[in-house]
């Protein structure tokens, strides 16, 4: 399958918009320099065996990668890489723009087992740096026949790909990028591939093919001196130093890094047969026995050295066996699904460890993180309250009543500046709307006027003169009559005693079963019955369009410009773990924006899952910008959240 031009030819003939002014200005190189005679000669007599080979490899690559539809082979027959080095020592000292001759251009290297693709060149040496793409053949990369044995095991071998690429880089100071002398010294070559995380996500960083060939994306700083092309420097960073890192990343060698290749696979799939397990046993999480929880700081997710193994001696009925893929058992807590499941103890015991360790849950880890088998449902939401947040035509009316001196209608709730109650319960609400059926939340990061009303407050302030309906009161009919499960980490406050199915007390970072004392303390506090509720949610759909009105760019983890002066702020979403996942997240909505139907916002998400499971997350890569190495592939609950944070998407309900 081709896109765009062809590939650049040894005569140096083009097409296209290059086409069009050299025949109408005639032909040169910015700044008036004129290539010389005998390198145009020089270039026209390159051996007939570079093109049979590039051709060679077209057919082979076609074969391998088009039946599963995720990688693409571009741009024409390619050619051999040593035309790619001569044509860039061609353009030493030429102006920055000459560069663009090598975009779109495809070349062959490995010996015919590889390909160099460079898929957009940047425009300036300051501008963001060039994408490129290496790809293997599968006999080359020679991972193993589990690496491409399902999707789940391709997803995890192109996680090891991707971490051996930015490792080798770093160690071989693939990475550094150079800077001397000011505004005209030398600057730009480094190669780089995206950071990952402690998670196993599906990224465009790294593809394996069905086949087994192996496809990486990376970015390429062109060098330069000033606005001048350092030909000689990026003829060896493309043609010598990005196919060296390539044959080290991307292939084994040996049987030892096939090996550890499959040890990292089978670590994946490990995670996922044990999380598939948790439905059927009547569980919305599971922490197995030797899971170590802490970190070692907020700002390095890697486990903390001296952080004790989870013990479950003391969990009573909450412990659990499941089964590993090899069919032997593991024993761990087992935490209730349709149900309230507490979280207490002191203060630095190791509450909010465990719920954090429970957020990331739905996501697989590396092996050696510590949390490998610290397992949640696929569709748990983490709830908290956020001041100030925009909400758009949310029914709340479970939770929020008639707002005196007010003219606002619960069932059909906006703001532009949320309260931490309302925001909680609009929360709650859109993470059902879409599907979640497990809500974790944190005292810490809650209302307090949502979570409880105590026995002495309900005296002095009668229930008719409050318009909150506290959670307390909510949860267990969220729990048996809709089946969502909650998890609440409380430590100031025995209200929920009385709801609670099962309670957990954390000492010293361990947990013990506390059902029994919690319900002896609770016996004397019964609750009176609330009225349930008619609905928790109401489906809604984007009453306007809501495409960018400009630029669509992410810098930070939780947060990004979605058109001009309208930035999302995505603080609030604790289970967003890498930043691919917020650019994928913003090209999301602009792709919903163009293809606009009055579907209602869970369907939507549906169907654009259901389209990246059949297709790649290419789906989300924008038309103009070439194929991105730096998307991560987010939830469906992210993606939500997202949107409803959007304050130029305004909702609608539907009937």
């Amino acid at each position: 399958r081709h896109h765009g031009s062809a590939a650049l030819a040894g005569s140096g003939r083009m097409s296209g918009r290059g086409a069009y002014y050299k025949a109408k200005y005639g032909g040169g190189r910015s700044r008036g320099r004129g290539r010389p005679e005998e390198e145009s000669q020089q270039q026209q007599q390159q051996p007939p065996q570079a093109e049979s080979r590039g051709e060679e490899w077209e057919e082979r690559v076609e074969a391998l990668f088009t039946a599963s539809g995720s990688i693409r082979v571009p741009y024409g027959p390619a050619r051999d890489i040593g035309e790619l080095r001569g044509k860039l020592h061609s353009l030493e000292g030429a102006g920055y723009g000459a560069y663009r001759e090598i975009e779109r251009t495809s070349w062959s290297c490995l010996r015919g087992e590889g390909l160099v693709i460079i898929d957009r060149v940047q425009r300036d040496a300051y501008a963001a740096p060039s994408r490129v793409r290496v790809v293997v053949t599968g006999a080359k990369a020679a991972l193993g026949e589990a690496a491409a044995a399902s999707k789940a095991s391709r997803v995890a071998a192109a996680d090891w790909v991707t971490r051996r690429f930015f490792e080798e880089a770093r160690r071989s100071g693939d990475d550094a990028r150079t800077e001397t002398g000011g505004w005209g010294g030398k600057k730009g070559g480094e190669l780089r591939i995206v950071v990952p995380s402690q998670f196993v996500l599906e990224r465009t960083a790294a593809r394996i093919s069905v086949g087994g060939a192996v496809e990486a994306r990376a970015t390429a700083a062109l060098p330069a001196r000033g606005r001048s092309i350092e030909g000689r420097w990026a003829a060896d960073i493309l043609c010598s130093r990005l196919v060296a890192l390539a044959e080290r990343a991307l292939c084994c060698a040996t049987a030892a890094e096939r090996e550890a290749c499959a040890r990292h696979v089978d670590a994946v799939l490990e995670q996922q047969h044990v999380r598939a397990q948790l439905g059927p046993a009547g569980l919305c999480a599971f922490v197995a026995e030797g899971c170590v929880l802490p970190r070692r700081s907020g700002n390095d997710d890697r486990p903390m050295a001296e952080g004790a193994p989870f013990a479950v001696e003391a969990c009573g009925p909450l412990l659990v066996e499941l089964t590993r893929r090899d069919g032997s058992a593991v024993r761990g807590l087992g935490l209730p699904a349709r149900a309230v499941t507490l979280v207490c103890g002191g203060g630095f015991h190791g509450k909010s460890t465990l719920l954090q360790g429970l957020e990331v849950g739905c996501y697989d880890k590396i092996p050696g993180d510590g949390r490998e088998l610290c397992l949640s449902a696929p569709d748990v939401a983490k709830i908290r309250a956020e001041d100030g947040r925009f909400v758009s035509s949310v029914d709340v009316s479970a939770f929020l009543g008639h707002l005196p001196g007010r003219s606002v209608d619960a069932r059909d709730f906006s703001t532009l500046d949320a309260s931490g109650s309302t925001s909680q319960a609009a929360a709650i609400a859109e993470a059902l709307e879409v599907g979640a059926t497990a809500l974790l939340f944190d005292e810490d990061t809650c209302a307090t006027n949502f979570m409880i009303r105590d026995d002495r407050m309900r005296r002095l302030v009668a229930d008719d003169r409050e318009p909150i309906t506290p959670l307390v009161d909510r949860v267990a009919h969220l729990a048996k009559a809709h089946g969502v499960a909650s998890v609440l980490v409380v430590g100031g406050t025995g209200d929920f005693f009385k709801v609670a199915d099962a309670v957990l007390v954390m000492d010293t970072f361990q947990p013990r079963d506390a059902t029994a004392a919690a319900k002896k303390l609770a016996q004397d506090d019964a609750l009176a019955p609330k009225p349930p509720p008619p609905r928790y949610f109401r489906h809604r759909a984007p009453a306007a369009n809501f495409e960018p009105r400009g630029r669509v760019q992410t810098r930070a983890l939780r947060t990004f410009q979605y058109g001009d002066n309208n930035d999302v702020d995505l603080a609030a979403l604790a289970q967003l773990v890498e930043l691919g996942q917020t650019r994928a997240i913003a090209a999301a909505l602009a792709v919903l924006a163009r293809r606009h139907t009055r579907q209602h916002l869970a369907a939507m998400l549906d169907d654009l899952d259901r389209r990246l499971d059949a297709a790649d997350l290419d789906l989300l890569a924008p038309a103009n910008g070439g194929l991105a190495g730096d998307l991560a592939r987010p939830r469906k609950l992210e993606l939500a959240a997202a949107f409803n944070r959007l304050r130029s998407a305004v909702f609608s309900q539907l009937p």
